[in-house]
């Protein structure tokens, strides 16, 4: 019997990935579900933006979108003191200057290709209910 990532009693906590790398996303979401956590999807800024209103705990954000920056939603977690933890994943080796329109850095960032064993463990002590 397969258990619904969505049933609060079974999820650690909410997360949405925006990564616009479609097969990249997949993976994440579909490993985030495998470890006990609901897991929402988003491919762009726009996207990102509008699933901020599911209420996730955390955020794991690309930078570079094909509609703009990842920062944007950033600057937005923040200046609205939302209360997402954010993780920042990126292949820019700039990413400090891109990251410089935000308030306030992410909580995390990790470079591309992600350790998906770091990020899983920062997610379980971070971003549970």
């Amino acid at each position: 019997m397969e258990s619904s990532s969505a049933d609060p009693a079974v999820t650690k906590g909410r997360i949405l990935v925006v990564e616009d790398d479609r097969a990249s996303r997949t993976a994440l979401l579909a490993l985030l579900r495998l470890c006990g956590f609901e897991a929402l999807p988003a491919a762009n800024v726009r996207e990102a933006m509008a699933r901020l209103a599911d209420s996730p705990n955390c955020l794991i954000l690309d930078l570079m979108l094909p509609d703009g920056n990842g920062s944007e939603v950033l600057a937005h977690v923040r200046k609205q003191n939302l209360p997402i933890q954010v993780v920042v994943t990126t292949g820019a080796l700039q990413y400090k200057e891109m990251l410089d329109s935000s308030p306030q850095p992410p909580d995390m960032v990790l470079q591309k290709p992600v350790n998906y064993r770091e990020l899983i463990e920062w997610l379980q002590s971070h971003c549970g209910n």
